[in-house]
């Protein structure tokens, strides 16, 4: 294998994911990127308060992209913003009832995504796939 094939099959199955993402989630106006922050936003409010910052660190996103984001996703009804008392410049975020009512189906193709993505690999190349791509994120992080 060439030395350039990794990053190319790699961008070739990040646009497959996102095309795959976008299709079927069309019909509720909602982008692949916007679902997995509806996820993370889902799952993290459980636990603790989102910021865009925590957004920003999960997805590896620049915070002009991630406020451009945010901002879309408000004006479509997806999340609310509420100031802090102590501080209203940190604006915690939330999901409306509409995101909520579609987070099932978004999780549902996420797993659907998922499962398509390891079909036919063994539970040890699963784990070692992902300590791949763990690790090669990590470099390009440095």
């Amino acid at each position: 294998m060439e030395k350039y094939e990794i990053g190319k099959y790699i961008h070739i199955v990040s646009r497959q994911i996102k095309r795959n993402m976008d299709e079927t989630l069309n019909d509720y106006h909602v982008t692949g990127v916007q679902s997995r922050i509806i996820q993370y936003i889902y799952k993290k409010s459980k636990e603790q308060e989102v910021f865009a910052k925590d957004i920003e660190e999960e997805f590896n996103m620049r915070k002009a992209t991630i406020a451009g984001i945010i901002q879309l996703m408000e004006a479509n009804g997806l999340i609310e913003r509420e100031a802090k008392e102590e501080d209203s410049r940190l604006k915690r975020i939330q999901l409306t009832p509409k995101a909520l009512e579609i987070e099932k189906v978004i999780e549902e193709q996420i797993n659907c995504v998922e499962k398509k993505l390891i079909n036919g690999m063994k539970k040890e190349e699963q784990e070692l796939f992902l300590q791949f791509l763990k690790k090669a994120s990590n470099n390009l992080c440095h």
